[in-house]
């Protein structure tokens, strides 16, 4: 599977605030925050976040599969996502 590189902007009980990692596009969104906290070796329950489009205003399914994402797609591996 082909790996997303992606920015995200963190909450505050995360130890960081912005970092850009490599996401495998395989992944659920639930999947993925999950696979983003053991990465960061942090604690904090996935039900609780979620991750957010800023250019679009909107929040991803957590269902929802990363390669069915088409803004994520897009070459621009600069895109900030929020948790």
């Amino acid at each position: 599977a082909m790996a997303l590189v992606l920015r995200i902007k963190f909450p505050l009980s995360y130890p960081v605030i912005y970092k850009t990692l490599r996401i495998d596009s395989s992944l659920t969104v639930r999947q993925a925050i999950a696979n983003v906290n053991e990465t960061l070796r942090v604690n904090v329950p996935v039900d609780s976040i979620g991750l957010y489009l800023p250019h679009e205003k909107r929040w991803l399914d957590d269902n929802q599969v990363l390669s069915t994402v088409p803004e994520l797609q897009e070459a621009v591996s600069n895109r900030c996502l929020c948790l």
